[in-house]
């Protein structure tokens, strides 16, 4: 698994996996894209910017706002949505879409770099989640959303030699980094691989440059200097079998693979410099036939086309919705594994007709891994019943939550005659509901988030950024009234030290409750809030996730397709919110902006909640289009017959934020003031959130 941690706290912990369908990937490989490609479009680089053709060179284009003033080589994000070059200021890298709103994110200069003045290069890694960078001089990596700062790469053990000069990073699919290795100032290089599963690097390459991974990972292109010309070469991903492809007398750079495979594009140049007479050409591997691609421009890449993948968990027949969404992720108990699928150490059951009850059973339901059942009040229902029997093995804990106007004591016979240990979440209101289920989960959390429970939106987008920190993890939702705290909410915070745990408010009646109430300590706070719960949702999103995989797009009108799916997603990435007949146009924002990373999306409801509209929303958002979506459907929450088996399970990636310094004075009212670091729909500051060195990160 792959983390990042929040220094001084504990790192975060989730679930082994999401289900089969979620995680399609097979090893070595971690991640869920496809190994395999399809051949996009070409870009090459001149000195109008970038532009892009498709390989007959026929519709050629110029890309909108990437000005590449410093002519950096371009490179794609791994489903070839996005394309990173520099900006306007050479000491700012830009990634950006081709089609529509750009949405182009900017990754800022590191300020921890200790040479070189501007970028050199850059290639997305890691299933698109992160970039790395090089300064000419030290590579660096950061999220794909430029949501923490850049930071070095190789520390640590790792730490480049004195005097060598590090660049050119070419990432593959499977995993490894391949970048060029200089003495400073000095001809001639070498090209070392960064294995990100054992965090080996190791010289693969003697005498060779421009190293560049084909699409499914099992080749390296790279250039090498033969009789005083650069020419093209080819090896297996781990340096061995080199072949010399090209023979002719002008110098060859940025070998580029076709991602279908058998064909490389390169620049071309009279000059060993590259910056005379260039052009772009591409030779055919099998017969060595070359043709021209451009007569300007140079350092080519090549798109690849790579399928997203849309999840949809529904309920079917007598299979309702929380069952699906338990079945889509939990092992039947006494039966054999199913790769994919994980064990259920508890379950949490909830009133089916009261939506804001449900919200805290969220969070608690991902701390304990285990699925949120619903039922009626009055007695257990017989799909209740079936699931709980199917999940879980006799003398587990079955949370009910509420008190017995919420789930009647008849209800806890029942879970305890099915030989389950009952467990009430009790209190006077909702309220105390959730500061009790909070003390369930812990008495000493890492993170607070705090949101108003007269709706059941924020809660929900609230409770899923708790439950992100996964199973075992130390995050709580507390549910205010309107812009009231109650005494129960209150008292928990008051337990609390402010010096080591964090608080976030989300939404804005939230943020007015904790600006209004007294407490014991001082605190500081981050107000996370928008104009809608739509928007709050993505501003959390922004706040709280870092460049992730999958995230869970919820209908806006069906409370328990939300809390339902959401116990069950919520430690792989955001839920973000939707109207059924399209999609939000808020969300396909954020959806698009992280599109380099994110792989997949889960929905959880019938075509009620999603219409066909929505999901070539969602297939726009994360792709190059709708077309290279995979839609898969999960009836009852059942793997389809094409994807059972031979799957394997996955965890993917969280970051959490770092709170901000000292907290301020007490205000002149002689009580202690809350200091609120409003975030609205800015992100932190790059620096705000630290990213850990290079060895914290585990695949």
């Amino acid at each position: 698994m792959r983390v990042r941690t929040r220094r001084g706290l504990a790192a975060i912990t989730s679930a082994a996996s999401l289900a089969a369908g979620i995680l399609g990937a097979t090893a070595p490989r971690a991640g869920a894209m496809p190994i395999a490609a399809g051949t996009g479009r070409i870009s090459i680089v001149d000195s109008s910017g970038v532009n892009t053709a498709e390989a007959d060179g026929n519709e050629a284009a110029e890309v909108p706002h990437l000005p590449n003033t410093a002519g950096l080589s371009a490179n794609w994000s791994p489903d070839g949505s996005r394309l990173v070059a520099g900006g306007q200021d050479p000491t700012r890298l830009t990634s950006t879409r081709l089609v529509g709103d750009a949405s182009h994110v900017t990754t800022e200069w590191p300020q921890s770099a200790s040479g070189g003045t501007q970028y050199t290069d850059a290639a997305f890694w890691l299933d698109g989640s992160d970039i790395v960078t090089s300064t000419g001089r030290e590579l660096f990596y950061g999220p794909s959303d430029a949501s923490i700062g850049q930071q070095p790469l190789l520390t640590g053990a790792n730490q480049p030699p004195a005097g060598t000069c590090d660049a050119h990073p070419s990432a593959s699919i499977l995993g490894p980094l391949a970048f060029e290795r200089t003495t400073c100032g000095a001809s001639g290089a070498d090209i070392w691989t960064l294995d990100p599963d054992t965090n080996a690097v190791q010289r693969i390459v003697t005498d060779g440059a421009d190293p560049a991974f084909s699409a499914d990972g099992s080749q390296l292109a790279f250039t090498r200097v033969v009789d005083g010309v650069s020419q093209v070469f080819t090896a297996a991903a781990d340096g061995t079998g080199e072949k010399q492809i090209t023979t002719d007398a002008v110098n060859h750079f940025d070998p580029a693979w076709d991602p279908a495979g058998g064909r490389i594009a390169y620049g071309a140049s009279a000059s060993s410099s590259g910056t005379t007479a260039t052009s772009t050409k591409i030779i055919s591997l099998s017969d060595g036939i070359v043709a021209n691609f451009s007569s300007f421009g140079t350092k080519p890449a090549w798109q690849p086309v790579r399928n997203n993948t849309l999840d949809r968990v529904y309920g079917t027949g007598g299979i309702t919705i929380d069952q699906a969404a338990s079945r889509f992720t939990f092992d039947t108990t006494g039966a054999a594994h199913v790769p994919g699928l994980i064990t259920a150490h508890s379950a949490v059951l909830v009133n089916k007709t009261n939506a804001t009850y449900a919200t805290p059973a969220i969070s608690l339901a991902a701390e304990k891994q285990g699925p949120i059942v619903l039922t009626a009040g009055g007695s257990l229902d017989a799909t209740a019943s079936a699931e709980l029997k199917r999940t879980l093995p006799k003398g587990s804990t079955v949370y009910l939550e509420g008190n017995t106007s919420q789930l009647s004591s008849t209800v806890s016979s029942q879970i305890s005659a099915l030989g389950y240990t009952a467990l009430r979440m009790d209190g006077a209101d909702l309220a105390s509901v959730s500061a009790r289920t909070a003390t369930q989960i812990t008495k000493k959390p890492d993170w607070v988030f705090v949101a108003d429970g007269m709706d059941y939106h924020d809660p929900v987008s609230a409770s899923t950024a708790a439950g992100a920190l996964g199973y075992h993890g130390l995050g709580v939702v507390l549910l205010v009234k309107g812009t009231t705290i109650p005494a129960a909410v209150k008292t928990y915070l008051d337990s609390l030290d402010p010096d080591t745990t964090g608080l976030v408010s989300v939404g804005a009646n939230a943020r007015t409750a904790l600006e209004n109430t007294p407490l014991a300590e001082q605190w500081q706070f981050y107000d996370v809030s928008g104009t809608s719960y739509e928007q709050t949702a993505v501003n959390l999103a922004n706040f709280w996730w870092t460049a992730p995989n999958i995230a869970t797009v919820d209908g806006g009108s069906t409370w328990s397709n939300a809390v339902t799916g959401n116990a069950v997603t919520a430690v792989y990435g955001p839920t973000l919110w939707s109207g059924a007949d399209a999609l939000s146009s808020l969300t396909s924002g954020y959806l698009t902006k992280e599109s380099a990373s994110i792989q997949e999306v889960a929905t959880f409801g019938g075509n009620d909640a999603y219409a066909p509209a929505a999901r070539a929303g969602i297939g726009d958002a994360i792709g190059i289009s709708s077309a290279q979506l995979t839609t898969v459907w999960w009836a009852g929450g059942a793997a389809p017959a094409a994807a059972a088996g031979g799957t394997s399970s996955k965890t993917l990636t969280k970051a959490l934020p770092t709170v901000h310094g000292p907290a301020s004075e007490a205000s002149a009212a002689g009580r202690p003031s809350l200091t609120v670091q409003t975030r609205g729909a800015h992100l932190p500051a790059p620096n705000d959130r630290t990213l850990p060195a290079k060895d914290d990160r585990t695949r």
